[in-house]
């Protein structure tokens, strides 16, 4: 039944026509695999990643346009009474006018289209037929993308149980996880390779995970007509901190797992002088060690790789690294071990203050494993997620005018608020409330009111800067189609309850998130939430965030780190820990940041709030950005 699933959709490339499309790749990727051809593995997990219902979201407008009547046809079709009349017709006047301010928004598009070609299709394997020139179309766009990146793509394996299951069924089952790196720390000299970790733990990872939402749901959701009670108080306090030690225990579980391979998701290294030196000495000693024991070209990016970040490698990793390298021979093994510790030590005697900051590492994830929380395996690693390398090289393409150093630079001096619109969060209003009036009084701020459609896409798509603060993504307030036919242009917070989690829309239908209609509309940034949160948790975070990334309206603000936040917290009040001492943000040189992955790693750190349910939900999707209003770039 496989082979004759495989042979019917050999014909369709990339065609939606049921869980057969995605599990076929997946099929493929596996075979492939095991015959050791990684680079045909690799083609088949890059088309497993990309659905042709993604077409949705990223060809609306297009499509749109095609369909949409010019001025000149309107005319045309009209009777002669029309034709007549038509300049005393307010309704047609109206019609009239909004197709020629439609058309002069067109044209401003048209001047940063996309270049045409078979690999600036949206699907650009459509045309493939054959998996070595699959690998040679990935290889050619993979070293197009900016030096400065790494790219990790994560995709779950095949399972043939779950092909007709619903997606927590899909999301609990076993399987494995294809790691490859589509760019690492020796491209575009070294083409990309991948691994497959398999271990017997994953199984409980991907259970756990499975349920970890509506676990938090049930602890969180408290009837409004107990929740005074002391001893409801009390069980919610209990229940709420053993769901963080479960929480912790599966992100460490998760950690284990990839072990001994969490470096893989490092990225580069800032290219000083001293850095650039000992890399390229590196990088001749593991080509030498690689020749001389006849070392394959993948044995030869892991050790590279491992090389580069060898003092981020605990010693014991390092033992079981240099054994998975080379189970075969002890001599190399030990050989190895040396290396890595030489190198590591080389690393730590390097004096330069920069020597440990890094570019931001791109994450390609599978639907499957976007739940999960990644960026915990690596919280000092600046990083930004996309669905698929379709969606990475469509939004490359689109803003590669102002992407410089790796990040997609903007100069954010105001932009729009969209906060507690339907008014049902009267803490949460407040208290952003007092952040927005204090910190983004220039702003056009909404308080506490719903916006229309027409506000959405002429004001708020077109600013630089967009924030939304309530219930779940605002999706409720404008549809996801509309968004897709839209341009966005500016960087896009969401800052509700799942904002960006991914929802299933059926039975056997891709997964889609709040996102995904953004990336449509060739946004290039969005922050938002992987799950739910509670109320002044996400208010504290959104604004420390927002004080780091986004320019106050004068300098005369507190850094949010020295208000007094009991007094904001509960009224609502921006006030210094110290009245008779306030800190002034000119007084801090480094309190703001750039790079919005930056700010969110510091997140993910837990050095705004240590709590881990309230740190690690936070990602960064899209293009990695930087905000050159509050910090020049330092290369």
């Amino acid at each position: 039944m496989e082979l004759m699933d495989s042979l019917l959709l050999s014909s369709y490339h990339n065609a939606d026509l049921g869980p057969e499309a995605k599990e076929n790749n997946l099929l493929k990727a596996d075979e492939e695999y095991r015959n050791n051809r990684l680079d045909h593995s690799i083609y088949y997990q890059v088309r497993a990643q990309f659905h042709s219902t993604d077409l949705r979201y990223l060809s609306e407008l297009e499509q749109l346009d095609h369909f949409r009547p010019n001025i000149k046809d309107l005319l045309a079709n009209a009777s002669g009474k029309e034709q007549k009349d038509y300049k005393r017709n307010k309704f047609f006047q109206n019609i009239l006018v909004n197709l020629k301010d439609e058309k002069r928004s067109r044209n401003k598009n048209k001047k940063r289209s996309l270049p045409t070609g078979s690999m600036t299709k949206f699907d650009f394997l459509e045309d493939i037929r054959q998996p070595s020139d699959g690998w040679e179309r990935i290889t050619d766009i993979c070293r197009q993308l900016p030096n400065e990146w790494c790219v990790i793509q994560l995709t779950k394996s095949y399972n043939p149980s779950t092909t007709y299951s619903l997606y927590n069924e899909i999301a609990s089952s076993k399987g494995s996880i294809y790691l490859a790196m589509l760019r690492h720390c020796r491209s575009p000299e070294l083409e990309p390779t991948c691994l497959k970790v398999t271990n017997e733990r994953l199984v409980e990872v991907f259970q756990e995970y499975s349920t970890l939402v509506e676990r938090f749901r049930r602890v969180v959701n408290v009837d409004p007509i107990l929740a005074k009670n002391k001893e409801t108080k009390r069980k919610y306090w209990v229940d709420l901190h053993e769901f963080g030690k479960v929480l912790e225990k599966l992100i460490a579980d998760l950690r284990e797992i990839i072990l001994p391979y969490a470096f893989l998701f490092l990225g580069k290294r800032y290219p000083t002088k001293s850095v650039t030196k000992l890399s390229q000495q590196i990088f001749r000693e593991v080509d030498e060690f690689c020749e001389q024991h006849k070392w394959n070209q993948h044995q030869r990016i892991i050790l590279s790789q491992a090389a580069y970040h060898a003092n981020h490698i605990k010693k014991a990793d390092i033992a079981v690294l240099s054994w998975k390298l080379a189970s075969d021979n002890e001599e190399a093994m030990q050989l190895v071990e040396d290396l890595l510790n030489k190198w590591s030590q080389s690393w730590e005697e390097l004096k330069e203050l920069t020597s440990h900051k890094r570019f931001p590492t791109i994450l390609i994830v599978d639907e499957r494993l976007d739940h999960f929380h990644w960026e915990q395996l690596a919280t000092t690693q600046e990083f930004s997620r996309v669905k698929s390398l379709h969606l990475l090289w469509r939004l490359y393409q689109w803003h590669k005018p102002n992407i410089h150093h790796g990040y997609y630079t903007v100069n954010i001096q105001s932009g729009i608020s969209v906060i507690n619109p339907d008014g049902d969060l009267p803490n949460s209003g407040r208290r952003l409330r007092g952040f927005f009036e204090y910190w983004l009084g220039h702003w056009r701020n909404m308080f506490e009111t719903v916006p229309t459609e027409d506000v959405i896409v002429k004001e708020v798509f077109k600013s630089k800067c967009f924030v939304y603060a309530g219930h779940g993504s605002g999706l409720q307030y404008i549809s996801g189609r509309t968004i897709c036919r839209c341009r966005v242009e500016g960087i896009v917070f969401l800052f509700g309850c799942d904002s960006t989690k991914i929802l299933g829309t059926g039975l056997h239908s891709a997964l889609y998130g709040s996102h995904d209609y953004y990336h449509g509309a060739l946004c290039p940034t969005i922050v938002g939430t992987l799950m739910p949160a509670l109320d002044s948790n996400i208010d504290n975070i959104s604004s420390s965030i927002l004080s780091k990334f986004l320019a106050p309206s004068h300098r005369k603000v507190m850094p949010w780190s020295e208000i007094d936040t009991v007094t904001w917290v509960k009224k609502g009040l921006v006030q210094a820990q110290d009245e008779s001492n306030p800190q002034y943000l000119d007084q801090y040189a480094d309190y703001q940041m750039g790079s919005l992955p930056a700010i969110i790693s510091r997140v993910q750190q837990g050095l705004i709030d240590p709590v881990i349910f309230n740190c690690c939900i936070y990602v960064c999707r899209g293009l990695p950005a930087w905000n050159l209003s509050v910090q020049k770039m330092p290369f």
